[in-house]
């Protein structure tokens, strides 16, 4: 694996009510496939330390979903983050392979997915959480989408009403951060009414040119909309990862993998 970068964003909170008291720190963790850089991820480790984080939150994949399931280095990463931070978690397409496909992968999810409640990772299966970080109250959701959203032909569609199906509304007051491991749906993500989607999956398109961006996604589509970056529709925003770790084909061109750190402050009108 090449060396990962650190990329940073600026997340401006509009909600006068909901904007932090004093700027924050969160980092953003996505498609690891239980890479490791340093012995027990301690490089990985001691950047995440550097940003001084609040909280962290974690996309998915961060295992490999193979014929020898790999996960011990993300087990042993998750154990290492709660000792000093609250860590919210989503599956992505490689933990639900793994939870439905039992008959060729056992009850690897089940192992897995105890390992890192028991260390104190905030997993949410369509469900979600609250934290209040300097005054800022959010609740954070994470969507568990089902396969079929991941296929490279006829991948399902997600609406805003689905999306009630699976989550409910959004009617706790304060910011609304979305988990969610595929960036395809932004459109349906901000109607439903997330102020902050955090997602990864493309891996940033593998290749990345000039001028154009990420070249393929993993459903072999040419130059995928929501690839890597800072992307709004109105006054909504998603985040989206090029992953810190490949699989399969472990191919990035001008593409490094990345950290991503996510400084909350409030809008500069409310300053």
């Amino acid at each position: 694996m090449p060396d990962f970068k650190i990329t940073r964003y600026r997340i401006r909170v509009d909600e006068e009510q909901w904007g932090p008291d004093e700027p924050f720190t969160a980092v953003f963790l996505a498609d690891l496939h239980n890479c490791s850089y340093g012995e027990g991820n301690s490089r990985l480790l001691q950047e995440i330390r550097n940003e001084n984080p609040e909280v962290v939150f974690v996309a998915g994949d961060m295992i490999t979903s193979s014929k020898e399931v790999q996960m011990d280095a993300a087990i042993a990463l998750m154990n290492e983050l709660t000792k000093k931070y609250p860590v919210f978690y989503v599956n992505g397409n490689h933990e639900d392979r793994l939870q439905e496909d039992t008959e060729k992968y056992k009850d690897a999810y089940e192992k897995y997915a105890e390992a890192i409640r028991s260390c104190g990772v905030h997993l949410l299966i369509n469900a979600s959480d609250q934290i209040e970080i300097h005054r800022m109250p959010i609740t954070v959701w994470g969507l568990d989408l089902p396969r079929g959203h991941y296929r490279r032909l006829r991948t399902e569609k997600l609406t805003q009403e689905r999306m009630e199906e699976l989550l409910g509304r959004p009617i706790a007051p304060g910011y609304q951060l979305l988990l969610a491991h595929t960036p395809a749906y932004f459109d349906a993500y901000a109607a439903w009414g997330a102020d902050l989607t955090l997602a990864g999956h493309l891996h940033g398109g593998m290749i990345r040119l000039p001028g154009l961006g990420g070249v393929v996604s993993p459903q072999l589509r040419l130059f995928p909309k929501y690839d890597k970056g800072l992307y709004t529709l109105g006054d909504k925003k998603m985040v989206v990862s090029a992953g810190l770790g490949s699989h399969s084909i472990c191919l990035r061109v001008n593409n490094p993998p990345e950290l991503v750190a996510l400084d909350f402050r409030k809008s500069e009108k409310h300053l």
